[in-house]
């Protein structure tokens, strides 16, 4: 899933520039004569634009997760030896950059059974659960996690998401992100994005026209 802060974004200037070209229209119709043509044609771009707009959209939300089907390429390295139970978390997320999913989960696992208080390790399965569409599994790691630590934004994230998109809770996705809010973490993320969606259950033809109100918020 492509980012949601860069899609509406793109959302924002479209509308802006839209915006622009009437302005500019009208004040050149009260210039001249009114030119019927230009209007009509005017209004099929703005129509065609949409459409292009809305497959764009529909399409991006619909491509497959592919991290976990072939192999990654990454700068980062193993672990130098497999004891502790941070060394079983780093190989977990080094299996995990790779495309190693299956491999990393069972690093996690290795991790929080000599670490039971372990939210990274929790945390990190619960994503790469979500990159291979368990998201049963991950709701129940993101729950330990947060049960360590109620302020782990990350974790706090990855469950308003997974409420907000697949296991659909959009009453507890709001609550998640507006903590993450709260907590000071919104720099940095797209959590802004995230949560304009779930107070407007997904994206739907109000969600667009309710973009430009909501751009300068929570930023």
């Amino acid at each position: 899933m492509s980012d949601i802060i860069e899609t509406m974004k793109f959302l924002v200037v479209l509308f802006f520039i839209v915006a622009f070209c009437a302005a500019l229209y009208i004040l050149i119709i009260h210039i001249k004569k009114i030119n019927w043509k230009a209007l009509g044609t005017v209004a099929i771009l703005g129509v065609i634009l949409t459409a292009i707009l809305v497959v764009i959209v529909y399409k991006t939300s619909k491509m497959p997760d592919t991290w976990c089907d072939h192999f990654q390429n990454t700068t980062s390295y193993p672990p130098a030896e497999l004891k502790t139970a941070t060394d079983y978390f780093l190989q977990g997320n080094y299996d995990y950059d790779t495309g190693n999913c299956k491999g990393a989960v069972i690093d996690y696992a290795k991790s929080i059974e000599l670490n039971s208080k372990y939210p990274q390790a929790f945390d990190n399965r619960a994503f790469t659960y979500m990159r291979m569409g368990n998201y049963k599994d991950a709701l129940t790691d993101l729950d330990k996690a947060l049960a360590l630590n109620p302020n782990y934004i990350n974790a706090l994230m990855n469950r308003g998401d997974i409420h907000n998109y697949y296991l659909v809770d959009r009453k507890s996705a709001i609550a998640d992100y507006e903590k993450v809010i709260a907590l000071g973490g919104s720099r940095g993320t797209s959590v802004c994005g995230h949560l304009f969606l779930a107070e407007h259950n997904g994206w739907n033809l109000g969600t667009v026209f309710a973009l430009p109100s909501a751009y300068f918020q929570c930023m």
